[in-house]
């Protein structure tokens, strides 16, 4: 089963939902227009991309606003961490004043989206690493053509395997397993049904591509992605005992909603975990900044920002970048919000 199709018997669910109180979807025309980047920090930029390469077969990739090459130009290769650059606008977009910073773009097959690295050099930064029940974890779910020839490279790693049992499960929606990268993000591989990899309309090993957020509560996250943003949400669906061993827990709930980025087919998951009373176990919620190691960083494609920025700001959510200001590039202008659960979302408008 696709990441897609698991929550199409959800549906009716995801329907019912929306005529709860306060969850009226917007309207107008929403303000996203599609996904440029799904972000993480890294605490070392060359052993975390060793990391998708080696394992996944992910690649470099140019920046999606690099402009002035041509289309068969070769991407950059990494900086070294000594030509780490500073820029006083990107310390307002980031609040990181002070700090020095690369990145690292990453193109994955048959995923509509790029993936990128941030590092950041002479700032304090956090090194937590997200458990799945934590609010404001996230985890990139790749479907992949062979799950057992990716298992055998994560375990040639040594990757931490966060699944009870250690090794891949079969689950209602195929055989998947929760690991670690060096950086201890958290990745699931799944095994890709066989219409997916034969519909996959590029080689590679990786077939599909989605996202999943960790949340302390669905309804008011909905708010900030459904109300605000206009995600659709595609379904709602209550997990089963072999999934919540998938993310390392024994016992408790998981109930997910599904929702697709506007202008894309890419799916975001929203993860709400409830643990039974009494539980030894914790959740244990996040503040990130954008330097901190594993900080999960949305770069979205938006029209009408000065518009969503006074929105945003009425709603009562807050802002990573100063005084909620917009920077300008030559390709557009860029700013970051941030969610109910401390995910950094960037509104990016380019210019037309």
């Amino acid at each position: 089963m696709s990441i897609h199709g698991r929550f199409l018997a959800g549906g009716c669910v995801a329907a019912i939902a929306l005529a709860a109180p306060g969850l009226t979807p917007t309207a107008q025309t929403p303000p996203v227009r599609g996904i440029y980047n799904w972000i993480h920090g890294t605490g070392d930029a060359e052993r975390a991309f060793a990391f998708y390469h080696d394992v996944f077969g992910i690649d470099l990739a140019r920046s999606p606003f690099a402009g002035g090459a041509s289309g068969g130009a070769p991407p950059e290769p990494i900086r070294p961490a000594a030509q780490a650059g500073s820029d006083p606008l990107v310390w307002d977009l980031t609040n990181t004043h002070g700090s020095r910073f690369r990145t690292v773009f990453m193109h994955v097959p048959n995923t509509p989206f790029g993936l990128e690295l941030s590092e950041f050099f002479d700032i304090a930064r956090g090194d937590r690493t997200a458990n799945p029940l934590d609010p404001g974890a996230s985890v990139l779910v790749f479907s992949v053509r062979d799950l057992d020839a990716v298992a055998a490279r994560l375990h040639a790693r040594a990757a931490p395997v966060v699944t009870l049992g250690g090794a891949a499960l079969t689950t209602p929606n195929g055989r998947a397993v929760l690991v670690r990268d060096p950086d201890g993000y958290l990745i699931e591989a799944r095994q890709a049904p066989p219409a997916a990899v034969s519909n996959a309309t590029a080689p590679g090993e990786v077939i599909e591509t989605s996202i999943d957020v960790t949340v302390a509560g669905r309804q008011r996250s909905r708010e900030f992605y459904e109300k605000l943003l206009g995600f659709t949400i595609t379904g709602t669906r209550t997990a089963s005992a072999v999934e919540l061993r998938l993310h390392g827990l024994a016992a408790g709930t998981l109930t997910e909603t599904a929702m697709a980025i506007p202008g894309t087919a890419v799916t975001v998951v929203l993860s709400e975990f409830a643990l039974p009373a009494g539980s030894a176990r914790a959740a244990r919620r996040f503040d990130w900044r954008l330097q901190d190691v594993g900080s999960p960083q949305f770069q979205l494609e938006v029209t009408g920002l000065d518009t969503l920025i006074d929105r945003t700001k009425n709603a009562g959510y807050r802002f990573l970048s100063v005084g909620a200001k917009p920077i300008q590039r030559a390709f557009g202008r860029f700013v970051f919000a941030i969610d109910p659960d401390a995910v950094l979302v960037e509104f990016v408008e380019p210019f037309r």
